[in-house]
């Protein structure tokens, strides 16, 4: 397993949190902070500086995300004053793929020491001792004219040297190729309802002064947000009035994949479409017993039409006593 190039120990606070989980966009901001530090101290110069050979300013855009919890300590289970530890690594295929784990550790936890962060073949590993992890897989970009065409690019003022070299290319690329062809990285579980679930339409205005980095690009820790959005939409059209409110409210994620394909101007729209279903058996992990819903969710530009993102995400929601589990079990079975 590798040995972390950066760890940052902190308490977790109203900024990480939604309402009832650790977010899955506030924890992408932070960790994309963490890669571009980690590529800043392997490489010698700022992530402002970097260009091509022609002084291009080129962009470590983010095309895969794989963000994985185990099963008894799902996103749900990290709350305010939590304190964590984040180790990552960082290695590169070529001059212009970046590829690295993060790995979340409980503050004290001996195995950070001895484990380090995961790889391909050790990540499995980590889920089943309770550690969550995530893969951020990132290619130089330049902007051709503007967001709307990238180029790919290779830094010509960067020191990869430093930087462990991979003999292959990330699974990232073909993993979201996959991905585009069926429309989703993983299915429903069997037995989800509904089946096969509908897919619903919704439109998202891109707000310039929320949605936007610095670099003029829709921030990729942003999209989850819109994903939630989809998803709430989603449950709410459910039949027989859609999921009950308070299960919608208590969503965390257990798994989420995310394949980007391109960006979008701040003056555009995208389209999302997305597809819902409910496993009708609560699950139990650890002390808790979670109602299981997964969904798959299509990004298109709206000028064009042009597929942006896929994602697909394992969300649960904590049933606290035998009365949540039998709603639970009488909700899913209305859908039938």
């Amino acid at each position: 397993m590798p040995q972390p190039v950066i760890r940052d120990e902190f308490d977790l606070g109203l900024p990480h949190l939604g309402p009832f989980a650790l977010g899955d966009s506030p924890l992408l901001k932070h960790l994309g902070h963490l890669r571009w530090l980690s590529f800043e101290k392997k490489a010698g110069v700022p992530t402002s500086r970097v260009a091509d050979s022609k002084g291009r300013r080129l962009y470590a855009t983010f095309y895969y995300i794989d963000i994985n919890y185990p099963p008894a300590a799902p996103a749900n289970m990290f709350r305010e004053n939590d304190r964590i530890v984040v180790t990552g690594d960082l290695s590169a295929r070529g001059r212009n793929i970046l590829d690295g784990f993060f790995a979340i550790y409980r503050s004290g936890d001996a195995r950070e020491n001895e484990w380090g962060v995961p790889d391909p073949a050790t990540a499995q590993k980590f889920i089943d001792a309770g550690i969550p992890y995530i893969r951020l897989s990132n290619i130089f970009i330049q902007q051709e004219q503007g967001p709307e065409k990238l180029r790919i690019g290779q830094p010509a003022n960067a020191d990869f040297t430093h930087i462990n070299a991979l003999s292959e290319m990330p699974e990232g690329n073909e993993i979201n190729r996959s991905a585009r062809e069926r429309g989703f990285f993983f299915p429903p579980p069997d037995g989800s309802l509904p089946a096969p679930p509908p897919r619903l339409e919704f439109v998202h205005q891109v707000d310039p002064d929320r949605d936007v980095n610095a670099a003029g690009l829709v921030y990729f820790a942003n999209f989850p947000t819109f994903f939630e959005v989809a998803e709430r939409r989603a449950l709410a059209a459910l039949a027989n009035g859609g999921l009950p409110r308070d299960f919608t409210e208590r969503r965390g994620t257990l798994r989420r994949q995310i394949g980007f394909f391109g960006n979008a101007k701040s003056s555009d729209a995208i389209k999302m479409r997305v597809q819902c279903a409910v496993d009708p058996e609560p699950r139990r992990a650890g002390d808790h017993h979670w109602g299981l819903l997964w969904f798959t969710t299509e990004v298109e530009r709206s000028s064009d039409q042009l597929l942006i993102a896929i994602t697909t995400a394992n969300r649960v929601v904590a049933l606290n006593d035998d009365a949540e589990i039998a709603r639970w079990r009488a909700f899913a079975a209305s859908l039938k």
